[in-house]
């Protein structure tokens, strides 16, 4: 018995010798932002310190639901310094988890008590930025939602600068319908339901609260490395991490986060990626995927939970009509129309403008939007030619005869004159057509002006062709070798990953540090969509983004192809120049004489 007692004492003593041990080891863990190794420690003890501890390690590890069992439990202790603790932290993982009005609660308990920590403090600080924060939308939902009268008072007073007058209006109407107390319904008619001429300022976006992390998923396939694709999403998510690492550095006050998740291919796997990511993460925006089947699932997710969606690559002209959540980095097939159409009548001054396309071309939608904004502007479109040129063994000579340059000829048979072809060949014979479309100009001696898009790169000119034929062609990225800011993104990539950045690294910087600029901009990621098309134009490392209002990036470069067209072109900067220092010199004087 004796002997008995003498090892319980003894393993009594160990044990808590381990225990005292353990926690500090758990805590050194914590303090070094090691929270998987501290949470096996702290969950090991059931008092309260440990409880508050090992909650506040699943929040650091954004695992919200987790931290909130723990921090409840630790949020009944009798220790004030725990309790307070305990709530402040259950404000910061509920605001995570967008329940702003357990977050409001919990922080009004911790500054009505009576500890004049600065825990305190920050509780007062972080109250009144969850209600500077709120988008309209919620602010109605968490005033519904809300238990305390004095929060409810405080989130309507708050408002003032942040809803449009109608939108205050309803807003105190709903809290008077939720308000019984007569004291207090008369202070929201005497504090509240008054127009106040000092306040017509609305503040266009909130500001985030300190510390905000934004979350933002990006949801693309994984190849083999033997797959010839492999580097395509790999060096686009190489590319997006560059951006959020420079976002995170040079803000103190709010972060960005990316969560990877692979697509898979698959339409149905791309979205169970996206919906595991807004329950488990609660994403903010997304970027992804690479195709276009995917990127239809995946937008009408987004249309149903109102998140952002930017597929880096997608150039369908379907995504943006049918979906209101997604915006395309890569201008559509239509808008390289609309532009080539601009930049023919408005820069190059052309009037007179022939249109071929071969019939179920993917290039149509170009063709028809080109044709649509260039009669808008006052342009005459002299021929629009869609033909099933396979049929026809590609022999275009029949058509392109209409391109004579024999006036006789052409005035005989009723020939319209042209000055420039939109030939926006896409299809599987795009390079066939552009070669034999050349062939028959040069046969004619007709040297009309060559328009098109960006499948023009792959065509196949002689010399002569390249100082005879003025071609100008449509591309959505152009890497800007010249800038300081490729050159520093170019070298943090190669030191980073050990290799140089394609242009699928460049694609995927700029799309995510666009994103990112909108989402600081916006504030509360409800006013996401908003900034992204309304944001100032943004010049990355391979292309530049101006949504002008859309949902489609609006910028495109006008690539001259031959040295007749970048002759014309450096001709027309010149002149450009000319006009700005006679306007310059014309300003100058008009001071002079008014001085």
């Amino acid at each position: 018995m004796k002997q008995f007692l003498l090892i319980s004492i003894l393993s009594f003593c160990i044990f808590s010798a381990i225990s005292a041990q353990s926690f500090d080891d758990a805590m050194d863990h914590y303090n070094d932002e090691q929270f998987s190794e501290a949470i096996e420690i702290f969950s090991q003890f059931n008092d309260d310190r440990s409880l508050l501890f090992t909650g506040k390690s699943h929040l650091a590890l954004s695992e919200y639901s987790t931290a909130n069992n723990y921090l409840n439990r630790a949020a009944q202790s009798r220790d004030e310094a725990i309790r307070e603790e305990a709530l402040y932290s259950l404000a910061l993982s509920n605001f995570e988890l967008k329940n702003y009005a357990l977050s409001l609660e919990n922080l009004y308990k911790a500054v009505e008590s009576n500890n004049m920590s600065g825990l305190r403090q920050d509780a007062r600080r972080f109250y009144v930025e969850i209600l500077n924060y709120l988008s309209a939308r919620e602010r109605f939902e968490t005033l519904q939602q809300l238990k305390t009268s004095s929060i409810r008072f405080d989130l309507v007073n708050r408002s003032r600068s942040y809803l449009e007058s109608e939108q205050y209006a309803e807003l105190v109407d709903e809290l008077k319908n939720l308000t019984t107390n007569p004291a207090t319904l008369e202070r929201i008619e005497s504090e509240l339901a008054s127009t106040s001429p000092i306040q017509t300022f609305v503040h266009p976006y909130p500001e985030a609260p300190i510390g905000k992390v934004y979350n933002v998923g990006v949801i693309l396939p994984t190849f083999n490395e033997t797959d010839p694709d492999f580097t395509i999403p790999r060096n686009l998510y190489f590319g997006m991490l560059i951006a959020a690492d420079e976002f995170n550095s040079r803000n103190t006050d709010q972060k960005v986060r990316l969560l990877f998740r692979n697509s898979y291919e698959h339409p149905d796997s791309s979205a169970a990626a996206f919906r595991d990511l807004v329950e488990s993460q609660r994403i903010d925006a997304v970027i992804g995927p690479l195709f276009s089947e995917p990127a239809v699932r995946m937008a009408s997710i987004a249309d149903e939970l109102n998140i952002p969606m930017l597929p880096p690559l997608a150039n369908s002209d379907n995504l943006n009509a049918d979906f209101e959540f997604i915006f395309q980095m890569n201008p559509t097939l239509e808008t390289h129309g609309k532009m080539m159409a601009r930049y023919a009548v408005e820069n190059l001054g052309l009037k007179q403008i022939a249109i071929m396309i071969e019939q179920d071309d993917p290039g149509k939608p170009s063709a028809i939007s080109f044709r649509n904004e260039a009669e808008r502007l006052g342009a005459n479109i002299t021929y629009f030619i869609e033909e099933n040129f396979a049929v026809r063994g590609y022999d275009l000579s029949d058509i392109t005869e209409v391109f004579t340059s024999n006036r006789n000829l052409a005035d005989s048979l009723g020939y319209r004159s042209s000055e420039a072809i939109y030939a926006p060949f896409s299809g599987q014979a795009s390079t066939t057509m552009m070669n034999l479309l050349m062939n028959d100009l040069e046969s004619m001696r007709n040297n009309l002006t060559i328009l098109g898009t960006e499948t023009w790169e792959d065509a196949t000119l002689t010399n002569f062709q390249q100082r005879f034929f003025e071609i100008y062609y449509s591309q959505p990225f152009s890497p800007f070798t010249e800038r300081n800011s490729y050159s520093f993104f170019s070298e943090d990539f190669e030191n980073r990953f050990g290799t140089n950045p394609d242009r699928f690294a460049m694609i995927g910087y700029d799309t995510a540090s666009y994103l990112f600029l909108s989402l600081e901009t916006a504030g509360n990621p409800e006013y996401t969509s908003r900034a992204l098309q309304t944001m100032p134009e943004y010049e990355g490392v391979i292309m530049r983004v101006n949504f002008d209002g859309q949902r489609v990036n609006q910028h495109l470069f006008i690539h001259p192809m031959t040295e007749r067209a970048r002759q014309r072109k450096v001709e027309d900067e010149n002149e450009a120049e000319v006009e700005i220092d006679i306007e310059s010199e014309a300003d100058d004087e008009s001071e002079e004489n008014n001085n």
